[in-house]
This record gives C-alpha cells, sequence and structure tokens, in this order.
C-alpha cells in the first residue's frame, strides 16, 4: 500500500513530532509499502526520511507540495 501524499515537520500543517524517523515508523506501523514525502514547498527532509526508510524496507517516493500565489495545491512527484 502506497500512501502519495505525507508531510514531515517542515510543513506547517503538521506535527512538529513528525520528524523522519517517526514519519517512517508511523507508515511502517499502518502497513505502507511506500510513501511520498511532500512537504509544502521544500524537499528538504526527503533525503533524510530515505535514510530513515532504508533500515525499514520503506520505498520513499520525493515529492513536494507546491503552493500557487492563489492558494492552489499541486503535488509533485520527483524522480529518484
Amino acid at each position: 500500500m502506497v500512501d502519495t501524499h505525507v508531510h514531515t515537520c517542515l510543513s506547517p500543517c503538521a506535527e512538529l513530532d513528525m520528524h523522519p524517523a517517526a514519519l517512517v515508523d508511523a507508515a511502517v506501523r499502518v502497513g505502507l509499502d511506500s510513501v511520498a514525502v511532500c512537504d509544502h514547498n521544500s524537499a528538504e527532509n526527503v533525503g533524510a526520511v530515505q535514510r530513515a526508510a532504508r533500515a525499514a524496507g520503506l520505498a520513499v517516493i520525493p515529492g513536494m507540495e507546491i503552493t500557487s500565489a492563489e492558494e492552489v495545491h499541486i503535488l509533485g512527484l520527483l524522480p529518484d
């Protein structure tokens, strides 16, 4: 199972304790095989989530939730 829209603590809508290791733990706990990390206007935590996920066997899709001037939110999934 894949969740194509998860946030780390870098997104203003996320909990502050949702650091990369906590995100990986939560994903594994609910049985996910893969997650797309899509923080708001940032891909800064993708690498940290990928490193934390490696040992857990969780695949990580790099992404970003881009917010336009009109407050439209667009998910961009990025190549490895």
